[in-house]
């Protein structure tokens, strides 16, 4: 099998993969019925480790500490998503932050 053919398998794969597994939950969540206590306790969570997911990348890359320059540039989409601006506009001042943070020489 050529290179090309395995990646193209391994996507169609994974495309599977990943649609069973919303198929499945879709259609064990309607079987189930929680309480409101614990659909707004499973909600949370989910809150809870996405924004732990994005604070442990904010502040570090790998083992090491990502650098004050990344730091800056989540603070500005933070204020920004804060102020309410459009998407678009906060994901482009981000990065240009980032990147004017670290043309002055801090990492």
């Amino acid at each position: 099998m050529s290179q090309q053919l395995l990646i193209i398998v391994g996507i169609a794969l994974l495309a599977l993969g990943t649609y069973s597994i919303r198929f499945a939950g879709f259609h064990l969540g309607a079987k189930f019925s929680f309480s409101e206590k614990y659909q707004v306790l499973l909600s949370n969570s989910a809150t809870v480790l996405l924004c732990a997911i994005a604070v442990t990348t904010t502040f570090f890359e790998g083992q090491h500490f990502a650098g004050f320059a990344r730091i800056f540039g989540v603070g500005l989409a933070l204020f920004l998503v804060w102020k309410k601006a459009p998407l678009l506009l906060v994901i482009c001042l981000a990065a240009a932050g980032t990147a004017l943070v670290r043309l002055l020489g801090i990492e």
